[in-house]
């Protein structure tokens, strides 16, 4: 009896040492990748998906390498919000090792209506439930412009405020699809405008017979990108501002002391982006840093402010369906002139948001903040296909579902409003919890509750990922 066990344990043992010694044999064995193709992209240009792929037929990689560059390849294919599905299939055949894509493409023209707030935010609206504070027009969208991943965006509104807005952003004009450009023009009137800030809280003026504010742009962009996740890019416009010269007389620190002036602006940006799904990442890590000059001292003589920013976020899984994330955000203007008020920034404007602050803005020359996530995976990425949808850019489609709480801190080093704001120069913090639901096209919708350093609550929707 005693022999017989041994004689199966010895089986086992031979069993689990063969497997673990033909893992180790496969990875570190090399393939030779042999043909790569694809199917479904009827729109896409077959140049715009190769430039995406970290490997090309004839490469000998080893077995490891090879399932690390298949990965990256497909987050590269759909962080370009192309397709909605690339499902990556390999099959060895003559000792090479054939790839082939499937792709589900996305819906590329889209006539949006826009029904939009002139406040900052659906929760700043709800307060007062103003529908005359409401625009509407279209928003004529159209990505993957001509197959090229190129984006023309014409905007037509009404209502609260007029807009006409054009632009158009091409990613590649050279072979080598490194160089970029990027055109844009617009106007916007509008009735009301914010002119000042008071105890956290923006002050706005409307005119019935005449507007309020006139803003004319032209923007050009060059944009440079090395390989797959390092961008650069630089912008340069020349801007015009109207704005009425009764809020001179409310605020004299909104402008220069002029109620009609241009300038120029000139921004550099640099990203280096290795998130695993642009926008809900749970794994890898980015970083941007931004340069801004506000004019030059040319067009407008007293106008030129200079800034920096920069974002770094990081993103881990902890242990099998547990994530965590951080951002760590700063802006610093110089301070050797002065900001009149129509430049400032803060705690709650330009993106640069603070959880459970929602409803203010806390003005600041200076600005930190840490934001935090501990999440739950609750329902994992599922795929469906609705067969009443006969498309599949409809009727394929994946959700998830995750709770989370979070932990964010922020600060405002503000010496030009602070007698008014008594938020500016202090530590804030927050404390919350939430439901984060993401599905194709990049949707994503949190609602949340938290609580804030002055014990004020509330619950919150959000419509992009916190970090």
């Amino acid at each position: 009896m005693t022999g017989k066990w041994l004689m199966v344990l010895f089986i086992l043992f031979s069993l689990t040492a063969f497997s673990q010694h033909d893992t180790i044999t496969r990875g570190d064995s090399l393939i030779v990748v042999g043909k790569i193709s694809w199917s479904g992209n009827k729109i896409t240009k077959n140049h715009i998906i190769s430039r995406e792929l970290e490997f090309k037929e004839g490469d000998t990689l080893s077995y490891s390498e090879f399932i690390k560059k298949k990965k990256k390849s497909q987050e590269n294919l759909l962080n370009r919000s192309l397709f909605n599905f690339a499902t990556f299939t390999t099959s060895d055949t003559a000792n090479r090792t054939d790839v082939h894509i499937d792709f589900v493409e996305r819906w590329y023209v889209w006539p949006i209506p826009i029904l939009d707030f002139a406040d900052r935010n659906i929760n700043v609206w709800w307060q007062t439930k103003d529908f005359s504070r409401i625009n509407y027009g279209i928003d004529l969208r159209v990505e993957n412009f001509r197959g090229r991943m190129e984006t023309l965006h014409i905007i037509l509104q009404n209502g609260y405020d007029k807009a006409f807005v054009g632009r158009w952003s091409i990613p590649y004009i050279d072979k080598k699809q490194k160089l970029g450009m990027s055109f844009a023009a617009g106007l916007v009137y509008s009735r009301e405008t914010s002119y000042n800030i008071i105890d956290n809280h923006l002050l706005y003026q409307k005119f019935e017979d005449d507007f309020a504010r006139k803003f004319y742009y032209f923007n050009l962009g060059l944009s440079y990108r090395v390989k797959y996740n390092s961008f650069h890019s630089v912008q340069l416009s020349y801007n015009d501002l109207w704005l009425n010269d009764s809020l001179l007389i409310l605020n004299p620190d909104l402008t220069y002391g002029e109620n009609e002036f241009a300038y120029f602006t000139l921004s550099y940006t640099y990203k280096l982006d290795h998130r695993d799904y642009k926008p809900y990442p749970l794994n890898g890590y980015y970083f941007d840093l931004k340069f801004v000059q506000l004019g030059f001292g040319v067009l407008t003589k007293d106008m030129s402010i200079s800034s920096m920013e920069f974002n770094f976020d990081q993103y881990f899984n902890i242990y099998k369906r547990l994530y965590f994330a951080y951002r760590l955000s700063a802006i610093y203007t110089n301070d050797n002139n002065f900001q009149p008020y129509f430049v400032t920034r803060g705690l709650g404007t330009g993106g640069f948001d603070m959880r459970g602050y929602e409803l203010v803005v806390v003005n600041g020359q200076k600005l930190g903040l840490f934001k935090s996530n501990i999440k739950f995976e609750v329902i994992p990425m599922k795929v469906r296909r609705i067969k009443w949808i006969k498309t599949e850019k409809f009727g394929k489609l994946f959700y998830a579902l995750y709770t989370n709480v979070f932990f964010d801190m922020g600060y405002a080093s503000d010496l030009q409003t602070w007698q008014n704001n008594e938020l500016g120069n202090q530590l804030l913090w927050t404390l919350g919890a939430g439901v984060d639901i993401i599905s194709f096209y990049d949707i994503v919708v949190r609602l949340e509750y938290s609580i804030n350093k002055q014990s004020q609550t509330g619950f919150y929707l959000g419509l992009v990922a916190p970090i």
